[in-house]
């Protein structure tokens, strides 16, 4: 940026550390007058470039040049757009960090009291910072969804917040009501603000529940005057709302019916996640949509379990699915129709509904292991007691067929008690988790209770990681966003973990605790005899796992310096293949996969460490594991780079040799699909026709799927796919299937990512607009539509983690801590854990959990506190995960 007379003039200020009311004198004497957009391009180009991070003076200088009116707010606007567009299209820290802070600073200055405008230059500033967020919005939508980082989020929430601010004051609501001189302008206003607004709608998990709600009222306001009448006024927009709260009265309650496609769509979302833990979530659904009815709900979850597992059985890339559907069927299915026997009042004749089921479902069972499947499901109902061994011997074809299954179910006493006495019995009882007849909750039961046991000698660093590496691979394996993992404190481990997720530290971004920590790690590995008992004494399990990144970064950095042998660097990196370390792999693995866009060779050698099997044979299967998770992305960079290395194609064999992990895989295979939200409508439509009489759709014919609507809600956003929802619905309006597809359509929306209600929420709040336009088949589409979704969404609503079905607390009780939660009460070796406090103010379970493993009661992070505090600074913030290898200046060669 050239250096103008007002950079000069703003570092000159700065560096002497002027008072406002001195740049004001300064300024009012310079020859010529102000220039406002240069002057504000200065304090901008001045905080990012020029300032300490944080230096209140350009606060200041920016509040009093708005005030007195130098500086108009557009025009910095304007500075700060100018700027985004002329940097990098991949932001840097800072950059997000200045335009952040500049956005807070004049969202103060427009609801200062101080600060005076007129509807033109409010008209302006709405126009300018709508169609930045159009931009800023796109660019996100855009972009992968793991590298949009938390400082993207705080400059979308700043900019988000100005907006709605804007909107709010007397200018900002008079340059959008206009209706007369300069209407072409508030047009153009009023629908660049609903535009912006509306493409944030996919982003609205990002915000916060204060700022959605101010900005569905800014969109409210400019549906209410956006409707042609010459002068809009109170009585004109309470009218439109008055007409649209009638229409929905008008609109009776529509029936709710269960349709066979809605539970197949539901289970098998719940297989496909592997979310099939609550009971009560499936059996809340069936008994609301079946209005009690049990003896239909019995056969319609029996039928829906065979046709999902009839779909995932023809389908050759779903193993791990089938895998699922098989042992839900076996151990999970007869308990569910067991419960649904004994809640009913009148007497269910499960005989008579499981011979009917089953005579629907036998046809679909054309392979042997379909069959085998659905014999052994029988075969578990008569252990439940559901039918009589007769009647089941009798359904599968003769008794020879269930000789050699299980003859009665486990109980979680005795297999506790077995494993006691004899210990060899206790990895067994992991074989036959998946292969059991009907015993799958004791054995998980007894499987939890025996590691308690067995938990209660293990050291600090054993425990941390078992439980650090079971998030992991619950991530992983469920394809669960941060968003979903419960992490509700910003302060704490699992927080800092993920948002600096595989990206070092540079070493003057280290506190000099953790320098020290770094070095004692670095001097373990590669210098003194090995890993000492003072070494995990001094470095907490928090601190090691954030340090992974670092410690190979520098590792790496010393043998390019020559610092560090080859043979060094590899019997350094041996020792992470202890057990108790095994867990820090996974950060390992994927910043070595970072690394193979720097250095190829280098990584190989890291990777040829890292894939190798452990010494201790325990340990076999827990690295096979994190290798598993591990596989998908790597084995992509591996093939990217299209290297030669022998070392590289030896990782590449082992890693294409790991089995499917995930359910929800990275790229799942839509083959022909071209017109997603076409394909979306098609597979909708399929299911409603086909599912009823049990029949397979044709195979090229698309059928629908969680995939297919991540697919559509990524490709397409909310309001587009919500609109193609609603299209079905009302192709169907005058057909029988109407109620029907209403079910099946909320229960897609219900079940899908949480953005999608919030797109009919939205849609349901501007009603009024959809009848000024005449579209009152839409809008009666909406309110029905909204109104089902409501209801199923409490029903549906997971409660928070059903600890007491699995003595959650009996099993954490055991666990020395250093309680890092100060607000939280302890309870005693006797006491039982409120589970009915406050959510708001309960710590992170996942988080306090680590904490407390880890004992250490020296953390300095400010854990205890869960107060929310709301001011510019606690909510935003900034960190620096820079993967630069060439900045050897970064590098502490004291450390070696």
């Amino acid at each position: 940026m050239a250096v103008t007379k007002w950079m000069t003039l703003t570092r000159q200020c700065l560096l002497n550390r002027l008072s406002v009311n001195e740049l004001g004198r300064l300024l009012q004497d310079s020859q010529g007058g102000v220039d406002g957009i240069q002057l504000a391009a200065a304090l901008v180009d001045c905080r990012e470039s020029f300032c300490a991070k944080g230096d209140p003076l350009i606060s200041l200088y920016l509040e009093y040049v708005g005030v007195s009116g130098l500086v108009k707010v557009s025009e910095t606007l304007i500075a700060l757009i100018h700027r985004w567009n002329q940097s990098d299209k991949l932001k840097t820290s800072d950059a997000l960090d200045c335009a952040t802070r500049t956005l807070q600073d004049i969202t103060m200055l427009i609801v200062s009291p101080k600060y005076k405008t007129d509807a033109s230059e409010a008209q302006l500033c709405l126009t300018l910072s709508s169609k930045w967020l159009i931009a800023i919005t796109h660019h996100f939508s855009t972009s992968a969804a793991e590298s949009a980082t938390q400082e993207h989020n705080y400059l979308l929430e700043a900019l988000a917040f100005l907006l709605a601010s804007l909107a709010a004051t007397e200018a900002g609501l008079m340059a959008l009501s206009q209706q007369q001189s300069s209407k072409g302008a508030s047009r153009n206003a009023q629908t660049s603000v609903q535009q912006a607004i509306e493409q944030c709608l996919s982003l609205y998990p990002n915000m916060t529940p204060q700022l959605v709600e101010r900005l569905n009222a800014v969109v409210k306001h400019i549906t209410m005057i956006s409707d042609g009448s010459s002068q809009p006024d109170q009585t004109s927009m309470h009218e439109s709302e008055m007409q649209a709260l009638q229409f929905q009265v008008s609109i009776p309650q529509t029936q709710i019916v269960a349709s066979k496609a809605a539970t197949v769509v539901h289970l098998d979302t719940l297989l496909s996640t592997g979310a099939t833990i609550d009971d009560g979530v499936m059996l809340n659904f069936l008994s609301t949509r079946h209005q009690s009815e049990y003896q239909s709900m019995f056969v319609d979850i029996f039928t829906a379990a065979f046709h999902t597992l009839r779909i995932h059985g023809l389908s050759p890339d779903s193993n791990l699915r089938m895998e699922q559907c098989q042992v839900f069927i076996q151990s999970k299915l007869p308990s569910l129709l067991s419960m649904i026997s004994a809640s009913s009042f009148n007497s269910v004749n499960t005989e008579e509904a499981i011979t009917d089921a089953w005579h629907q479902v036998s046809p679909l069972l054309t392979t042997q292991d379909l069959l085998t499947a659905g014999h052994k499901c029988l075969h578990t109902c008569s252990l439940h007691h559901l039918i009589s061994p007769q009647i089941a011997a009798q359904l599968v074809g003769g008794e020879e067929i269930t000789a050699s299954f299980s003859k009665g179910l486990y109980s979680k006493d005795d297999l506790v008690s077995q494993v006691m006495s004899n210990h060899s019995r206790g990895p067994k009882l992991i074989e036959e988790l998946t292969r059991s007849d009907g015993s799958g909750g004791p054995l998980s039961q007894a499987i939890v209770e025996v590691m308690q046991h067995y938990w209660e000698a293990q050291p600090v660093y054993d425990e941390f990681g078992a439980i650090f590496l079971l998030i992991l691979v619950s991530r992983t394996r469920l394809g669960l966003r941060r968003s979903e993992l419960g992490i509700r404190r910003k302060d704490g481990f699992l927080a800092d973990y993920f948002e600096r997720e595989n990206s070092e530290y540079a070493i003057s971004e280290l506190s000099e605790d953790r320098d020290a920590k770094l070095g004692e790690w670095i001097n373990a590995l590669y210098l003194a005899d090995g890993l000492s008992d003072e070494l995990f004494s001094n470095c907490s399990p928090h601190d090691y796992y954030l340090l992974i990144p670092t410690l190979l970064r520098q590792s790496v950095m010393a043998h390019q310096l020559g610092k560090l042998s080859q043979e060094s660097l590899t019997a350094g990196l041996d020792y992470l293949l202890e057990s108790f370390l095994l867990p820090s792999l996974v950060p390992a693995l994927n910043w070595t996969g970072r690394l193979l866009d720097n250095n190829v060779s280098l990584a190989g050698i890291i990777l040829q460490v890292l894939t190798k099997s452990p010494s201790s044979a325990d340990s076999l299967p827990i690295h096979q594991t994190i290798l598993a998770t591990a596989a998908p992305r790597l084995r992509k960079r591996l093939e990217a780079t299209q290297a030669q290395d022998q070392n590289i194609q030896s990782a590449l064999t082992i890693f294409n040799s790991c089995p499917d992990f995930s359910f929800v895989p990275e790229g799942d295979p839509l083959n022909g699909v071209v017109n997603i939200l076409a394909a979306l409508q098609t597979s909708i439509t399929n299911s409603l026709a086909s599912l009823p009489s049990m029949e397979i759709a044709d195979e090229s014919s698309p059928r629908y799927s969680p995939a297919l609507m991540r697919l559509a809600l990524r490709c397409h956003g909310p309001d587009k796919t919500l609109r193609a929802l609603i299209e079905v619905l009302l192709q169907l309006s005058s057909s029988h299937n109407f109620l029907f597809a209403l079910d099946l359509i909320s229960t897609v929306i219900c079940i899908a990512e949480p953005k999608l209600r919030d797109a009919l929420r939205i849609r349901h709040s501007m009603l009024s607009s959809l009848i000024r336009k005449g579209d009152a088949l839409t809008a009666e589409a909406v309110v029905r539509l909204n109104r089902q979704v409501e209801a199923y969404t409490i029903v549906l609503a997971v409660q928070d983690m059903n600890i007491d079905q699995f003595a959650f607390t009996h099993q954490m009780t055991n666990i020395d801590t250093a309680n890092a939660n100060l607000d939280a009460v302890v309870p005693g070796p006797g006491d039982g854990m409120d589970l009915s406090q406050d959510p708001g103010q309960e710590a992170d379970s996942i988080d306090q959990v680590l904490g407390e493993v880890a004992a250490m009661g020296n953390l300095d992070d400010g854990m205890g506190s869960n107060d929310v505090d709301l001011s510019f600074d606690a909510l935003y913030g900034s960190q620096n995960g820079d993967m630069n290898l060439e900045d050897l200046n970064d590098l502490d060669l004291d450390m070696f």
